[in-house]
């Protein structure tokens, strides 16, 4: 199997299969990422589109310092961004609904905290937000998450503790 340089490379001479094949390898956790950020599943597969889309169109700008998978990751907060300036106003849940405890069976709780997690994101500022999905919701490490934001580990450590404490005291009352 050919690692990402070489499709890359295979792309930038004209072969689009290349292209295909990175989309193929990356388009899950690209999806996984924009749901995490979004929690709407619409907005997902158009967010991961619009990534890929600009990844497309900006390959030959990749230098390759980084796996490719660091600088997808930064396109895909670029896209994040542009989405969350222009639904600015959006609210993807009534803060003040809540779901009747007694209607949901236990197996729906953690989904009904997560929803509740995806409803207070965007009280966050965006650098808490972006190290939030990045670092608590994708799982990748301080470094990764620092790079992908051009910023250092400390930065990422901090905007990380500074959300997590905010997003508990939002989620104190959700059970």
């Amino acid at each position: 199997m050919e690692d990402d340089k070489t499709l890359i490379t295979q792309f930038l001479g004209g072969d689009q299969r290349s292209f295909d094949r990175l989309v193929l390898r990356h388009q899950e956790k690209v999806r996984q990422f924009m749901y995490r950020a979004t929690g709407d599943v619409d907005d997902t597969n158009d967010l991961a589109q619009e990534a890929f889309i600009k990844v497309y169109h900006n390959l030959h700008r990749f230098r390759g310092g980084s796996e490719f998978s660091t600088w997808l990751y930064r396109v895909g907060v670029n896209v994040l961004n542009s989405h969350f300036r222009r639904q600015k106003v959006r609210s993807w849940l009534p803060l003040g609904e809540r779901e009747d405890p007694d209607a949901s069976s236990p197996g729906d709780d953690r989904d009904h905290q997560f929803s509740q997690l995806l409803a207070y994101l965007p009280r966050l500022s965006s650098q808490e937000r972006q190290v939030i999905v990045l670092r608590g919701l994708q799982e990748l490490p301080v470094a990764d998450t620092a790079r992908i934001l051009g910023t250092s580990e400390n930065v990422v450590k901090v905007a990380y503790h500074t959300a997590r404490k905010k997003l508990k005291e939002l989620l104190k009352d959700v059970r």
